[in-house]
């Protein structure tokens, strides 16, 4: 198969077996009519689409961190010397119809946690949507002592009625910004 490019825009138009051959060139139904083709635009796949994503050898070697958030935080887990888990721990909800029906709580702090970081579960929110707070919802109502001891860690411009909702489902909120005016002038490696 060959593919035929439109002649004054070079667009595929279609493919054609190599046994036949064109002695006239192809033109598409848009250059035809005089229309300039419609450039395609990017669309965000993601809620992580915009940001770095990979690993971070100084970090660790195998976890593949979602961004740049999410990898200082675990910068911040090594420099305070505790042991840690990335997103090991999934919650499932499968008594429920609609989506979500997994909850995978970004880190896990299993020692040597501190009267600042304490030992238990952190999710990190670069921004919260009405998703997550379902998440958070089912994660509080279905797996209670676990969720006690989770802290939602959110950006301080974050908005005042996020961190009320946190903070009513019985969750502990930290601030990133906080801790990035702690601990930034101390790991040399910092985003």
């Amino acid at each position: 198969m060959r593919s035929v490019k439109c002649s004054k825009c070079k667009k595929i138009i279609f493919y054609m077996s190599k046994a036949y051959k064109m002695d006239t060139d192809a033109i598409c139904p848009s250059c035809h009519r005089g229309k300039k083709p419609k450039k395609e635009r990017a669309t965000a796949t993601s809620n992580y689409s915009k940001t770095r994503k990979g690993i971070r050898p100084d970090v660790h070697h195998k976890y593949s961190f979602k961004s740049s958030t999410e990898a200082n935080f675990a910068r911040i887990l090594n420099y305070i010397g505790c042991e840690w888990r990335y997103e090991e721990r999934a919650f499932t909800f499968d008594e429920y119809k609609t989506k979500p029906h997994v909850y995978v709580m970004d880190f896990q702090i299993t020692s040597g946690g501190t009267k600042e970081l304490p030992v238990g579960f952190y999710e990190i929110k670069g921004f919260m949507t009405s998703a997550s707070r379902q998440k958070l919802r089912r994660y509080r109502k279905n797996y209670p002592e676990e969720s006690s001891e989770t802290t939602v860690v959110v950006y301080s411009k974050y908005k005042k009625k996020d961190v009320e909702f946190c903070r009513k489902n019985g969750y502990r909120v930290d601030f990133y910004d906080r801790l990035t005016q702690k601990y930034a002038p101390l790991i040399p490696t910092w985003e």
